[in-house]
């Protein structure tokens, strides 16, 4: 049986600041370097929130779709927050004191294998801002917080 994670959790938290790093700066070269070849992107909205119809697939594909989904669906007044989802570095992000959705990684040998973003309310809905819910701050990653530009 394969190992959860195949990765101590300082290399995904590094990997995930990268990735927050690239998809922030829009940088779609510095992306596609942390994606593997079989990387896949699933978006789960429920039908009630803005998400991607269907799974993408192709580090190309997935870089594109990450970087026009930031432009086009986040809006410009959410916070991001770094923490522990489901065992996995991820970002939960707020918009005022509502959930706005959860992004988590998986990585594969050093890279991203598949990404995982939740924006269906009804999946949301046990969230609350001090991340004490069922999102569990970790402390070495509330210490990286971050927030969208302004």
């Amino acid at each position: 049986m394969r190992p959860r994670f195949d990765a101590p959790i300082e290399d995904r938290e590094k990997l995930l600041h990268a990735f927050i790093d690239a998809a922030t700066s829009g940088d779609s070269y510095q992306l596609v370097a942390l994606l593997s070849d079989s990387v896949t992107l699933h978006s789960d909205g429920g039908g009630r929130a803005p998400a991607l119809p269907n799974p993408i697939c192709g580090p190309m594909n997935v870089a594109r779709a990450i970087l026009g989904s930031m432009q086009r669906l986040v809006p410009p007044d959410v916070r991001r927050r770094v923490a522990l989802v489901n065992g996995e570095p991820g970002i939960v992000v707020w918009r005022g004191a509502q959930p706005f959705a959860v992004l988590t990684l998986h990585a594969e040998h050093g890279r991203i294998g598949n990404i995982y973003v939740i924006t269906n309310p009804d999946k949301l809905v046990r969230l609350d801002p001090s991340g004490t819910a069922d999102v569990t701050t970790h402390s070495a990653l509330s210490a990286l917080e971050t927030n969208s530009p302004e």
